[in-house]
C-alpha cells in the first residue's frame, strides 16, 4: 500500500509540466497587415496566430508607425508551434503570450568598450 502511494505521489509531482518552462522568448522584426502577421527572427520566419495579445501588439505597433509596412522591433514570450494550420501557412508558428517590448528600431548591443586595441 505504501509503495503504491509513493508511485502515485510520484507520478503527480513529475507528470504535471509548468507552462512557463515551455515558453520561448524571441527578438526580431514583426510586421502586420489586416489579417496576418509574421515575425522574423535572424534565423527563422514565424507566422503568428491571431489572438488579443496579437491584437493588442498590433495596436501598440500601429503607434510606433508612420508607414503600413514599415517593420517593428519586438521581444515577446509565447510558444512556438508546427502544427498543421488552415490559415497560417509558415512551417513554424508563434502563439504570442507575453509582449516583453515594442519599438520602431532595432536595440543596440548595450556594451562598453574601453581603451583600443
Amino acid at each position: 500500500m505504501k509503495k503504491l502511494v509513493f508511485l502515485i505521489l510520484f507520478i503527480l509531482s513529475f507528470g504535471c509540466k509548468n507552462n512557463s518552462e515551455q515558453l520561448s522568448t524571441i527578438k526580431g522584426s514583426y510586421i502586420f497587415f489586416e489579417d496576418a502577421a509574421v515575425l522574423q527572427t535572424k534565423d527563422e520566419i514565424y507566422g503568428v496566430y491571431m489572438n488579443e495579445k496579437t491584437l493588442e501588439l498590433n495596436e501598440k505597433a500601429k503607434a510606433l508607425k508612420a508607414k503600413t509596412s514599415e517593420i517593428i522591433y519586438v521581444e515577446l514570450k509565447g510558444n512556438i508551434s508546427t502544427e498543421e494550420d488552415e490559415k497560417i501557412k509558415w512551417e513554424k508558428k508563434f502563439d504570442i503570450v507575453e509582449i516583453i517590448s515594442v519599438s520602431q528600431k532595432k536595440q543596440a548591443k548595450n556594451t562598453l568598450i574601453l581603451g583600443t586595441e
